[in-house]
């Protein structure tokens, strides 16, 4: 090949995509967890930023249905960010970055709890004002298998305000199982209980389910 043609060659070859610049955005959003924690204990700011991003879906979706309100939960993410921003450097992956930002989300939410004198416990047992019912008959779960199996809106609102008096580790275990849809060691690891009881705890939420659709005739 003449040294016009390999010039040429050369020429035409399509260029390598530029790197992105150590420290740019674009470059941020390709590091993994822990990266962008050491990155963000040694100055980049943005580093934070990138990881609140990634996370905040999942993290604020726990939050809120275990509160059930948006103000509340709104507050509480933003608390649940101010300690892994405190505690970043403490962070080690031998946990998910995820389930140890869970784990925090998770103690936040129940200090809120203790601070608002909330969820003393209800037995499932007791009824509804003005019913004869047990309320154990009302719970089916976080969300129903498919919307369409709701007769109203206000079946819906009896379901779930009927779930906020399940046991609370019941409802967080649910909540982790069906919708974050975390398997059940990563569960344990964010409750701080043994897999086998994690299990169970789902395994008593889902029959509470079975007994409610079966109750109103909807399986």
């Amino acid at each position: 090949m003449s040294e016009s043609a390999l010039a040429e060659h050369k020429h035409d070859a399509p260029a390598k995509p530029a790197k992105p610049k150590k420290g740019s955005r674009e470059e941020l959003e390709t590091l993994d967890d822990y990266e962008l924690v050491k990155r963000f204990t040694k100055g980049t700011v943005d580093a934070f930023e990138v990881l609140v991003l990634r996370h905040k879906r999942q993290v604020y979706n726990f939050i809120y249905k275990m509160v059930g309100k948006p103000e509340p939960a709104d507050d509480l993410f933003q608390e649940t960010f101010m300690r892994v921003l405190k505690n970043a450097h403490t962070y080690r992956p031998r946990a998910k970055f995820t389930t140890w930002t869970l784990q925090i989300a998770r103690n936040v939410t129940l200090d809120y709890f203790k601070r608002e004198n909330l969820r003393q416990h209800v037995s499932l047992d007791a009824t509804v004002p003005g019913d004869d019912k047990p309320l154990r008959n009302l719970v089916p779960g976080n969300e129903p298998p498919s919307q369409d199996v709701l007769l109203s809106k206000e079946l819906l609102e009896e379901v779930q305000s009927a779930i906020k008096r399940l046991p609370l580790h019941q409802q967080e275990a649910l909540v982790l199982r069906v919708n974050e849809e975390l398997p059940y060691a990563e569960i344990s690891e964010i409750v701080g209980s043994p897999e086998g009881t994690v299990k169970y705890w789902v395994h008593e939420a889902v029959a509470a389910l079975t007994r409610y659709l079966a109750k109103r005739g909807l399986t």
